[in-house]
This record gives structure tokens, sequence and C-alpha cells, in this order.
């Protein structure tokens, strides 16, 4: 009985996740003009909509080039920091990791006003710019995480023999830490891509006439339009998302195999 209780628990658990979005999938294919259910017919109406509207595309293509440029920074700024707190013994690590971790703890609306005051007082006016730099912001806890995660799994040992043998440091970074780090890497990359991807409080703040987002896009648009063409956006946005995560777990595999 107990056993049958726990699992229907966590069948309704699963269904009240699941079910938003799989509402969004069916009103996605609708052929209707909003969102009655259920829906009258099915077709692919409103995925030619947006095949036919430039400016979602236009934000989807700024979107994508945020993130790239954001989670490469992140990554790139988020191994060292990373490597410095988890294998580095100073004074006053507390308060730097405290410090890196900020954006995590600070409101998304304080944040931006802040990256806008602070971008507007250096002379930085160009909102792309001001659009990655301020998403690097907020990807970086994600990358010093999941980075710090992979080098906590990593065994000391391995990285004492190698020095012991007459590897430099930065050999032994080199050919021992980094290859054993690529799946935590290719992990902070792809939560630093999704939470720039989808950032909508900080760029509100930070983008242009030309620089617009797809999230702020589809705030824009549902202000004055409701109709199912957002919920085909999601769908594909849904898609996506699963893609890349089931990409980087499987890349992730096949790094530990060749790796171990």
């Amino acid at each position: 009985m107990g056993k049958a209780l726990l699992t229907g628990y966590n069948a309704l658990a699963y269904i009240f996740l699941l079910a938003p979005i799989a509402i969004v999938l069916v009103f996605s294919f609708s052929d209707g003009a909003g969102f009655a259910f259920p829906p009258s017919g099915f077709s692919l109406r409103w995925f030619r909509y947006l095949a036919g509207r430039d400016e979602f595309i236009t934000a989807a293509v700024v979107s994508l080039q945020v993130a790239a440029l954001a989670s490469i920074g992140a990554v790139a700024l988020g191994t060292p920091a990373s490597l410095a707190l988890a294998r580095e013994r100073f004074r006053g690590k507390g308060v730097v990791e405290a410090v890196l971790m900020g954006p995590l703890v600070l409101p998304g609306i304080i944040l931006g006003i802040a990256l806008l005051q602070y971008f507007t007082a250096i002379g930085l006016t160009r909102s792309f710019e001001r659009l990655v730099l301020g998403h690097l912001v907020v990807c970086m806890p994600y990358a010093i995480r999941s980075i710090s995660a992979g080098l906590y799994g990593i065994d000391p040992s391995l990285e004492e023999a190698s020095r012991t043998l007459g590897a430099s440091h930065w050999r032994t970074l080199r050919r021992v830490v980094l290859p054993q780090l690529r799946p935590g890497i290719a992990a902070a990359f792809l939560f630093s891509f999704i939470t720039s991807f989808d950032n909508v409080v900080i760029s509100i703040y930070l983008i242009g006439a030309d620089t617009v987002t797809l999230p702020i896009r589809i705030l824009n648009y549902i202000e004055w339009q409701f109709d199912p063409s957002i919920a085909a956006i999601s769908t594909i946005v849904l898609v996506v998302t699963i893609g890349l995560v089931s990409a980087a777990e499987a890349l992730t595999g096949v790094i530990r195999k060749t790796t171990m």
C-alpha cells in the first residue's frame, strides 16, 4: 500500500509540473486565433506565422549571440576563479567567493538598475556590449559552481603525482586537470547559455532599439496581442533547450569515457 501511494503521489507531482508544458505544446499547433481548449483543430499555422515575423527572428539571433558570448566569457573567467577557490588557500577567500556569488543573491531589478547606472557612468552606451557584459555578470556564478563541482570531484593526488614527476603547474593543468574538468566546463557553458538566453530582468534595462532579445520581444508582443504564436515560440525554445541538454549529456558521457 505504501509503495502504491508513493507511486501515485509521484505521478500526480509530475502531472502537476508537466501539465502547463503540455498545454503550451497543444496550443502551439492550434488552428484557431485564440486559446480555446480543446482546440477545434491542429495545424502549423502559427509556426508559419512566426517564419514571416522578422522581429522575432532578429530577436532570436540577438539572444543567441549574446548568450554564446556571455557563456564563453563566463567559462573563460570562471575556470581560473574556480581553480583559485577550490585549490588555493588565501586570506579573504570567503569574501571573494561571496562577491562572485553575489548576482545569485541580489534581486534582478536591483542588479539591472545598478548595471545600467554603472555602464552609463563609464560611457558604455552600445547596447549589445552592455547586454553581453550584463549577462556575463549573471552567468558567472553558474559557471563557477559547475566548474568548482567538477574540481572537487578530481583527486588532488593526481596533480601531486604529476608535479612530483617533474611537470610544471601549467603542464599539470593542461594535461591532468583540464581533461578531467571537461564535463564541468560543458555543464558550465550549458547553464550559462540557458540563463542568458532566458534572462528578462537584466535585459530589460540594457537593451537598445536594435538589440531586443527574444524574451523581451515576447513580453512586448503579449502586451498588445495574445494569440497562439506565443505558444509556438515557447515550443521552439523548449525543443532547442531539450536538444541542448541532451547533447550536453551525451557529450559529457563521451568525455568521461575518454578520460577514464
